[in-house]
């Protein structure tokens, strides 16, 4: 790694493997470590626009709408659930008269849970970086277990101007350090 590089966590929180092991594998190492992609305040608008996207492209209007904001959560700790409820308030300033619930894999509330309450012409955006087992496996089968049968977003990290939105936070962590050297 050249000395000075930027690392981006593509991560949605600070959690366990960002603020333990990351820089376990990092020591002896000189970087800059840029802020999780979960925490980047950009994201909630380009969430936002999809979440419109959707609910137009469903004719329903976002007071009618209703979101459940699907995460990892954890077992080991409250950062993972925090930084999710960080968002989903941000997304419910962004989204006036949309309700936005949460359910999550490892801890309650349990996915399954809270889209069992919601109604048949609801959304679901999957709060994570990338379309890995838990969103291929984990949610489809909290979902049907719910009889969920509203529109799965794509999870956050493949929504249209993510790849911009990391490639400015990669410039503005580099600058930053820049500036203050």
């Amino acid at each position: 790694m050249e000395d000075g590089a930027v690392v981006y966590p593509f991560f949605m929180s600070q959690g366990y493997f960002t603020s333990n092991v990351l820089p376990g594998r990092l020591q002896g190492f000189s970087y800059r470590l840029a802020q999780p992609f979960g925490l980047d305040e950009h994201l909630p608008d380009l969430a936002a626009e999809a979440v419109r996207q959707a609910a137009a492209t469903n004719r329903q209007p976002l007071q009618e709408t209703h979101l459940l904001l699907a995460a990892h959560g954890s077992a080991r700790g409250p950062r993972a659930a925090e930084a999710t409820e960080t968002f989903a308030a941000s997304l419910i300033q962004r989204l006036p008269g949309c309700r936005v619930s949460l359910g999550y894999v490892e801890q309650a509330p349990r996915i399954a849970a809270s889209a069992a309450a919601l109604p048949a012409r609801s959304l679901c955006l999957p709060f994570f970086a990338q379309a890995g087992d838990h969103v291929k496996q984990d949610l489809p089968e909290a979902l049907e277990a719910a009889d969920f049968v509203g529109t799965i977003l794509p999870v956050t990290g493949a929504l249209p101007g993510i790849p911009a939105l990391i490639a400015n936070a990669i410039r503005s962590t580099a600058a930053d350090s820049n500036n203050a050297a």
